[in-house]
């Protein structure tokens, strides 16, 4: 994409979550205090805001302003906030923090960037939130659902993880005035659907403007060969810990047999093009082939592709012989183990049923 094509994208975004999430609250409650999120700011890193929220209203209660909290015994200060984890440091953090926003700024949050990262504890992104919360200055929270699902947007290569970057990059693509409360927005959105596990692709608002928006559909014959290839592609990585090599053998000559036979339905996942996962069901309703490429891990893919067929099928009850690493798999997705397994060149299947 170019950069305008980028920005064109981003302006449909921003619309999508403001519809989506009209009010874009911090999930900080800090209580319109700006002393209380630069304070909460700090306790964040590598903990939740939930577990923040919990600890500071403890925190807060004892020492209720800048000054109190600078002249408290770093020890007591410690000891409450040892839930958010790295308590040591983060005390030293927010009494120094205290100390010099009451004695040098007369208790006021400085309004310029350069200003707030001379706070010990302060990097780029609490002076961002801090700028765009308390200032409505345009500013980029590089925090982790913003480098995480502008990633999977396409905005930078996915998996980027460089916060800075992730700031230079966004504040070129996204209105100055929208920047603030978009970053809120993220938050919000990435904790329901974008999740970093398992996220929720087949519901989600964006799901037309993803990079790798993902299609559930019925795969015709054609598509066969696409099927079996993945299936293969996928095995193989298990092959070698999981399977004795006749095992493998095994799997092997099934697949070239569905090949000639053509006997099993596919449904297909889609993405840019390409099959990235793919259910087969056989006769008597017996799933024969479950894989999804390991790129597309973690994005859902397997409960649609199930709700697809089912769907389709009105089915209420079908089976599958999973293989070892398969049964944590179809457990999660409401498959039920039986008593009996199979050994099949020395490869234990173990049947379960679904209902």
């Amino acid at each position: 994409m170019t950069k305008k094509e980028k920005k064109a994208k981003m302006d449909k975004v921003v619309e999508i979550l403001k519809k989506q999430y009209p009010e874009a609250l911090c999930s900080l409650e800090y209580e319109g205090d700006g002393w209380k999120l630069l304070v909460m700011g700090r306790l964040s890193a590598q903990c939740t805001d939930e577990r923040v929220n919990i600890v500071c209203r403890e925190l807060f209660k004892a020492y209720p302003n800048a000054k109190a909290l600078a002249d408290a015994p770093l020890s007591d200060i410690e000891e409450i906030i040892k839930p958010c984890g790295l308590y040591k440091m983060k005390a030293k953090s927010i009494k120094e923090e205290s100390r010099k926003l009451h004695y040098e700024y007369n208790g006021v949050v400085p309004d310029t960037i350069e200003e707030l990262l001379a706070f010990e504890g302060v990097g780029r992104k609490i002076a961002n939130l801090l700028l765009g919360d308390l200032y409505k200055k345009p500013a980029i929270v590089a925090d982790t659902h913003c480098m995480r699902i502008c990633g999977r947007l396409g905005m930078y290569k996915e998996g980027m993880k460089d916060p800075f970057k992730t700031e230079m990059i966004m504040k070129e693509l996204i209105v100055p005035e929208e920047q603030s409360d978009f970053c809120h927005r993220m938050v919000l959105f990435g904790r329901e659907f974008c999740t970093a596990k398992s996220p929720k692709c087949d519901t989600c608002p964006l799901k037309t403007l993803c990079k790798d928006e993902i299609k559930i559909q019925k795969l015709g014959i054609k598509r066969l060969d696409e099927c079996l290839d993945l299936v293969w592609q996928v095995f193989s990585q298990f092959e070698v810990p999981v399977f004795p090599p006749e095992g493998g053998a095994e799997y092997k000559r099934i697949i070239e047999e569905t090949r000639e036979k053509k006997n099993i339905s596919f449904y297909g996942a889609i993405a840019n093009g390409k099959v990235v996962g793919v259910l087969g069901m056989r006769e008597n309703n017996h799933i024969g082939y479950f894989y999804v490429d390991s790129r597309y891990h973690k994005r859902g893919i397997g409960k649609a592709l199930f709700n697809r067929m089912k769907e389709d099928y009105d089915l209420k009850e079908f089976t599958v012989n999973a293989a070892p690493y398969g049964v944590p798999v179809y457990t999660r997705l409401g498959f039920v183990p039986t008593d009996s397994q199979k050994n099949v060149n020395g490869v234990i299947f173990t049947p379960m049923k679904y209902k």
